[in-house]
């Protein structure tokens, strides 16, 4: 028995047009072998499909003008694989079909065919979209098998798929360099004698389709299909007897190193169906000044990995109420993904003992308690509840929260008509729609009093009681003459200060004052620097 592959021919067999129009099944039965009903004109799936159980959404075909007997398996929401020798440049449109039954189309931004060890390209390739894939398109992505040798992954039953959009069943025998520039690819061999119904055999037009094997209810790939060699006997007597065929799929495990360099830089990285687990920790950090209500603040977070291997395609969710506002979201080798609900981010990978910041600027439109929630994950740090985090953000009322609804929010609006500004009403404690001299609800006066008992002369004024948090200062002035820029510092003409309450939020400040004998006017001064 000789096992002759023809270099030459298998390299061009599967872009050629030939007679052959399927995966060669010992005994096909549209039911049981056929992915979908009405392939390729109005697909829908085929619920008695041998391999219905698993989720192969991520198993797509090119759309015409291409041909519609090429497939390719999405690795993630971005990336897909397949052969060199069938593979689709930008501008072609692949296809798929979510569960429910959509047609979705995704058109090809760029390609990179895989090097092997001396830089020599193999026969795998990796595309990728415009952009990843919605989760809400129903679209999915294999993980690969990764084992600890290559010795693991034979004698193994595999998923084989094939064209036009086939499965099969068949078992790994040998991993080899095939004869295409030495592409490391797994073998499936294939007896004509002998079998199995559900075995097959590659034909013309399969190249790129995958090859899985059931890990733990998934679908994770270890190959797509590269090139088939045919087993003959020479008998005595006649002519060579072709007594088999040998499948060779890219050993996709092999190159799953070269396959993260071109993902990386898109945020990704191939996904383990056995992937570990490790620890990812979350620090917290809010700004160390105060949150003011309708300001821009920053907040930073950091993700380190304590745990003893990789973390790899990590996730941050970032949940904000209703209303928040966010202007910016960004850490070195964070892509965003945000939504409008949700500030979104990934990151293709973080070194063990490694960590990663990122920052956030966002505006709360109104005061209040603030409940920030963070998730995070990774393949090797699944969801649950420890990678979901609240923090309580504090924020106060400011002058722009305050005068939000108002119709002339600025420092000198007055739309109550009571000749007393925004700014005013807000440090002295107005109501800025109640035309009214008084701090809202007290017979308090909203505007300073000057008292001359005769045994000495007070000054009084409003004041809140959070001053110093709200960035207020209240200064008091004097002049002799009125005239502008004649006022100035009076401080030294106080001798005491008390304080009464007034209600929750303001407080009434009395200054007794010594003065000379020179006639003096009176002001408090009030600056805002939120």
């Amino acid at each position: 028995m000789s096992l002759h592959t023809l270099i030459r021919s298998l390299i061009i067999w599967p872009l050629s047009l030939g007679s052959v129009d399927a995966l060669a099944i010992r005994v096909y039965d549209p039911d049981r072998h056929d992915r979908f009903l009405n392939f390729p004109t109005a697909p829908t799936h085929n619920l008695q499909f041998m391999h219905a159980g698993f989720n192969l959404t991520g198993v797509g075909w090119w759309t015409p003008p291409g041909n519609t007997d090429y497939q390719f398996t999405m690795v993630s929401p971005m990336h897909y694989i397949g052969a060199s020798h069938a593979s689709p440049g930008a501008g072609n449109v692949l296809r798929f079909l979510s569960l429910d039954n959509i047609i979705r189309d995704y058109t090809v931004a760029d390609r990179v065919f895989i090097p092997i060890d001396d830089d020599t390209s193999s026969d795998l390739f990796i595309g990728k979209f415009n952009q990843p894939i919605p989760s809400s398109h129903g679209i999915g992505f294999h993980p690969y098998l990764n084992l600890p040798n290559e010795s693991q992954y034979l004698n193994r039953a595999v998923i084989l798929l094939g064209k036009p959009a086939r499965g099969a069943s068949q078992t790994t025998a040998t991993i080899t360099d095939s004869g295409i520039n030495d592409t490391r690819v797994i073998s499936m061999p294939y007896t004509i004698a002998s079998g199995g119904n559900d075995e097959a055999y590659y034909e013309q037009r399969d190249s790129g389709s995958p090859v899985f094997i059931d890990q733990n209810g998934t679908a994770a790939i270890i190959g797509v299909n590269s090139v088939l060699a045919t087993v003959t006997t020479n008998p005595p007597i006649g002519p060579p007897v072709t007594t088999g065929y040998v499948n060779f799929a890219n050993f996709v495990p092999h190159y799953v190193d070269k396959l993260n360099d071109v993902m990386e830089v898109d945020g990704y990285r191939m996904t383990k169906a056995i992937p570990g687990s490790t620890t990812l920790t979350l620090t917290h950090s809010p700004p160390s000044s105060v949150i003011r209500a309708g300001h821009a603040f920053s907040l930073e977070l950091n993700l380190n990995n304590t745990g003893a291997i990789i973390s790899e395609n990590v996730k941050l969710i970032n949940m904000f109420p209703d209303g928040s506002i966010v202007t910016g979201a960004s850490g070195s080798a964070w892509f965003d993904e945000s939504s409008a609900t949700e500030t979104r981010a990934r990151r293709a990978k973080i070194d063990s003992g490694n960590d990663t910041d990122y920052t956030l600027t966002l505006t709360f439109p109104t005061p209040g308690t603030k409940v920030h929630t963070v998730t995070y994950s990774s393949d090797q740090t699944p969801l649950g509840p420890s990678t979901t985090q609240n923090f309580n953000l504090e924020v106060i009322e400011s002058f722009i929260s305050w005068t939000a609804n108002l119709v002339d929010k600025s420092a000198s609006g007055d739309d109550d008509m009571d000749g007393v500004g925004n700014l005013l009403e807000y440090v002295f404690g107005g109501d800025p729609t109640v035309p009214s001299r008084q701090v809202a609800g007290t017979t308090v006066s909203l505007l300073p009093t000057y008292t001359n008992t005769g045994s000495g002369h007070t000054f009084s004024f409003v004041r809140r009681k959070d001053f110093t948090q709200r960035a207020i200062t209240y200064s008091l002035e004097s002049s002799t003459t009125l005239e502008n820029g004649s006022f100035t510092d009076a401080s030294a003409l106080i001798n005491n200060t008390q304080t009464s309450s007034i209600n929750d939020d303001y407080e009434l400040v009395t200054l007794s004052l010594t003065l000379s004998g020179d006639e003096r006017f009176f002001r408090i001064d009030v600056e805002l620097n939120e």
